[in-house]
């Protein structure tokens, strides 16, 4: 039925699914977009531990600098093709961790409301209940989305920050073209509203034309959220920065080190 909402088909209850099991394990589990358990390298992932204990011998059990680890967001600068510097790149437990406290923080332009797309997944939701702030939608289909809509919120609606999957958005699976990311990121710099570019999925896209609308934010209105699964966050503004690192600390004091080490295992 049109506009009555988006379903993913579940098996049977009590777990067992009616057909085989080699059919079974040919399943994608779309639900949660996690890659098939048995193609998962895990003699590599076993020797990339065990390098970076070698190397880092006990400073991998200890606590850590909140940001993460100097040398890989060393790595990860690079692998941002240099979008960003290294100090302002935020390793954190899981990229939802990362959603969960910018919702709560304060931000430099002094505004209370926040913008999501309609329909938006479920993380994101509950990190917005009993948020202080007003929660505007916007109705995000295959087509895109209404951007003079999105600049009347900007413009008259008091916010902090848009929200956006921009590549394989979570449930619909649709992919904002360039010519509207770099509108949205126009809308953001003219109104002082935040982006948060959920790109947890961009490493998906086949196609090197696309970028981010971190790409084209050099003024740093765009906070960029990036998923290994799931682990950084860069481009914060110094104003957001301390204020992040402290609620972070409060969440979880650092991000585990050891998976941290394994990351720079070539």
């Amino acid at each position: 039925m049109p506009q009555s909402g988006y379903y993913i088909a579940h098996r049977s209850p009590g777990g067992e699914d009616p057909r085989g099991a080699a059919e079974v394990h040919d399943i994608i589990d779309f639900e949660w977009a996690g890659p098939d358990r048995s193609a998962m390298p895990y003699r590599d992932f076993q020797h990339c531990m065990n390098e970076a204990i070698e190397r880092y011998r006990e400073d991998m059990f200890t606590n850590s600098e909140g940001q993460g680890l100097a040398s890989l967001g060393l790595q990860l600068a690079w692998h941002l093709q240099e979008f960003t510097a290294p100090e302002r790149i935020y390793v954190v437990t899981g990229s939802q961790q990362a959603l969960h406290l910018l919702v709560g923080l304060p931000f430099p332009n002094g505004k209370g409301n926040i913008v999501v797309e309609q329909p938006v997944h479920a993380g994101m939701v509950e990190s917005l209940r009993g948020y202080g702030g007003k929660v505007h939608g916007i109705t995000y289909e295959e087509g895109g989305m209404d951007l003079e809509r999105l600049e009347a919120l900007f413009r008259d609606g008091d916010v902090k920050f848009f929200y956006t999957v921009s590549r394989f958005h979570n449930p619909t699976g649709y992919s904002h073209t360039n010519k509207a990311r770099k509108r949205m990121v126009e809308l953001a710099q003219r109104y002082y509203v935040y982006i948060v570019e959920d790109d947890y999925m961009g490493d998906l896209d086949g196609d090197p034309r696309n970028d981010p609308m971190f790409a084209y934010d050099p003024s740093g209105w765009v906070i960029y959220v990036k998923s290994f699964s799931k682990v950084m966050l860069p481009g914060l503004r110094l104003g957001l920065r301390e204020g992040f690192l402290r609620a972070k600390a409060t969440a979880d004091v650092h991000s585990p080190l050891l998976p941290q080490g394994r990351s720079r295992c070539t």
